[in-house]
């Protein structure tokens, strides 16, 4: 059974449906923007999309610097201590398989990785991906490129 609604009921339902309307409009406004932008760190500077590149040169890593990313220095413990890039993570390539799920626990921040030229950074990568990261190797070049291009040293 349906009841009809007298003036009063009537002019409050439709009160109430213009007032969802406008809350929907807004909700729309404020969050169309964040459906249509890039995931955190997915587009770099420059456009540069790592989800998608094999491989980023030390000019390209450097102007990153500034984004959502991680720098993955896979040298060897003397070449760390030797220097490296500000901010970087170390785990040496042969025991990034068994610790990087502890040490980059958010597999959804891309990670820059970098050696002395590029050998072992592209060693790592295939690692990385079956476990869920967005990995790219820095090659050719390695660190001290980095460093030659502008990222600051630790």
């Amino acid at each position: 059974m349906r009841k009809e609604m007298g003036g009063r009921e009537k002019t409050e339902a439709e009160a109430m449906k213009r007032v969802s309307r406008h809350i929907l409009v807004v909700l729309l406004l404020v969050l169309a923007p964040l459906a249509l932008a890039e995931p955190p760190g997915k587009n770099g500077a420059d456009g540069i999309d790592l989800s998608q590149r094999k491989s980023l040169t030390p000019q390209e890593a450097a102007s990153l610097q500034n984004e959502d990313v991680i720098y993955l220095d896979v040298r060897s413990t003397l070449e760390w201590l030797a220097g490296h890039v500000e901010g970087a993570i170390h785990i040496p390539h042969d025991e990034v398989a068994r610790d990087v799920g502890s040490a980059l626990p958010d597999r959804s921040i891309p990670v820059i990785a970098y050696c002395a030229s590029g050998g072992r950074a592209s060693y790592i990568v295939e690692t990385m991906r079956k476990q869920g990261y967005t990995v790219v190797p820095v090659t050719p070049g390695g660190y001290r490129e980095l460093i030659a291009n502008g990222m600051k040293e630790d």
